[in-house]
């Protein structure tokens, strides 16, 4: 994940958002356990862009679930499957509307 100047992953809103995300669940949107500690953007970053023209909106929780991943250095592997959900997804669109625990 590239961290350019104008990165709506950037700065306090987001931090905020992902906070209010992780408060409301720990129950990770990708894998269905729970533990998660980060969020993940449902329509990713790049998709939010390419698909609306400019990134307001990419951070509202309606586009937020939470997952287990990184969460600036600290490693949050899903405590039952050992995955590192959010960079497994990647970039992509999840595929399933419901949390399971295997590939995306």
């Amino acid at each position: 994940m590239s961290m350019k100047p104008g990165d709506p992953r950037n700065g306090h809103r987001y931090r905020v958002a992902v906070a209010t995300c992780i408060a409301n669940s720990d129950l990770c949107g990708l894998c269905g356990h729970h533990g998660a500690r980060t969020a993940d953007h449902i329509i990713p970053v790049d998709e939010w862009l390419r698909r609306y023209g400019s990134y307001e909106g990419v951070n509202d929780q309606s586009n937020l679930q939470p997952a287990h991943g990184t969460k600036g250095r600290v490693r949050n592997p899903c405590p039952t499957c050992g995955r590192m959900c959010n960079q497994s997804k990647g970039a992509r669109l999840q595929v399933a509307s419901s949390p399971r625990s295997r590939d995306w």
